[in-house]
């Protein structure tokens, strides 16, 4: 690993740990330092995952083109989603909803659920898409859909007829 992706690694995790802070302060509760990785890949900035145990994952590619605004929004909304998620556990609590948006506001984020970073140098892979038919249209299935249906794994229906999707093929 070399000296730029070191430093990027702790400035995400210095950051995780300033906003988990400024919780602990609004709150009155300490929470744990989750796991932290750095493997997130694609167009996602962070994403917290609460199974099988708490983590929050940045996006490296995406914070080394643009670290100070990474800095400044990503380690917060995570850290948002973390901590609801150890105030409320598995309630049926949307990802960004009220009692997030309530925490952003109160750590003096802003609650925008998506990011404006460039993705100009963002290594990118898409998924090939297959096409399906049912008895009223034509439907586009990502290749991980497609693999599922071949496995026998998964049948995936029109949500407009209700018939079973098949290959177009």
């Amino acid at each position: 690993m070399d000296k730029d992706t070191r430093k990027i690694r702790q400035a995400l995790t210095d950051a995780t740990a300033h906003w988990l802070e400024k919780a602990r302060i609004l709150l009155g509760r300490g929470f744990d330092m989750p796991e932290i990785r750095f493997d997130l890949r694609g167009q996602a900035a962070g994403q917290y995952r609460n199974h099988p145990q708490p983590c929050i994952r940045y996006n490296l590619s995406m914070a080394a083109g643009q670290l100070e605004s990474f800095l400044a929004r990503t380690p917060g909304h995570e850290v948002a989603h973390y901590v609801i998620d150890q105030l409320h556990g598995r309630r049926n609590i949307r990802p960004h909803g009220s009692e997030w948006r309530q925490l952003m506001a109160d750590l003096g984020l802003d609650a925008a659920r998506c990011h404006c970073y460039s993705l100009e140098k963002v290594p990118t892979r898409r998924q090939q898409r297959y096409l399906y038919r049912c008895a009223c249209q034509n439907h586009e299935l990502s290749a991980t859909r497609h693999n599922r249906i071949l496995r026998g794994k998964a049948e995936y229906r029109c949500r407009r007829c209700g018939e079973t999707l098949v290959s177009a093929k």
